[in-house]
């Protein structure tokens, strides 16, 4: 699958001041090192004080080994990799530290991770971040791994985290459940359609008419 990349267009925007170019330089170089990656950041500035962005992860590896990584915690680096424990990421402490010594809110809008056999697109949620939900997202990935890969027959190149029922307007189940971590669109090769994967179910519901995929506000 291609893995083209877009410029980084943070460097080249004349509208930040140093603070914010450093911090924006810092947050890559954390995910680059985190996610044995390369990062691009695209910025999107409504003002001084609120800062859009959509950050896209290309990763020479695949799916498989990067769950891998993940479940023994040196991928992310969500979790301490020798006990296990849950922790903040460095992700998110950079995006704090960041709108802390900037006084700017900046959004996650989207982040895209490729890897060389699936890309994984998550799209925000209003008042549900990306960064605080990526390894809640990530290990739903890895547990529904064998499910929404049809058995591991077939590996969909697409993975859209969320989409949602176009009739409905709630971004939480009754039960609590982020709506995160409620349906996937897949796309698999061959298909026309986007596939509907039921998180809870761990089904993939052939008819996806009523469904939608973007959530940006």
């Amino acid at each position: 699958m291609s893995t083209s990349k877009k410029s980084n267009d943070f460097i080249q925007n004349s509208a930040f001041d140093s603070a914010k170019l450093a911090g924006l330089a810092s947050l890559k170089r954390i995910l680059e090192r985190d996610f044995f990656c390369e990062t691009t950041i695209d910025v999107f500035a409504h003002n001084d004080k609120k800062v859009d962005l959509v950050i896209h992860l290309y990763c020479n590896y695949g799916l498989t080994e990067s769950l891998f990584h993940l479940n023994n915690g040196t991928w992310g680096s969500f979790r301490n990799a020798i006990s296990g424990d849950v922790k903040t990421s460095p992700f998110q402490a950079a995006l704090w530290e960041l709108e802390s010594t900037t006084n700017t809110i900046f959004d996650i809008k989207e982040l895209s991770i490729h890897l060389r056999d699936t890309s994984i697109i998550i799209y925000k949620l209003p008042n549900q971040q990306i960064q605080d939900n990526l390894e809640s997202i990530l290990d739903f990935v890895s547990g529904n791994f064998v499910y929404f890969t049809r058995g591991l027959s077939q590996m969909p190149y697409e993975i859209f985290v969320p989409i949602h029922e176009e009739t409905k307007n709630s971004f939480s189940h009754s039960d609590g459940k982020s709506k995160y971590l409620q349906f996937w669109g897949i796309y698999f090769e061959g298909d026309d359609d986007l596939q509907v994967y039921d998180v809870t179910n761990k089904t993939i519901i052939e008819q996806s008419d009523s469904f939608l995929l973007n959530y940006w506000e």
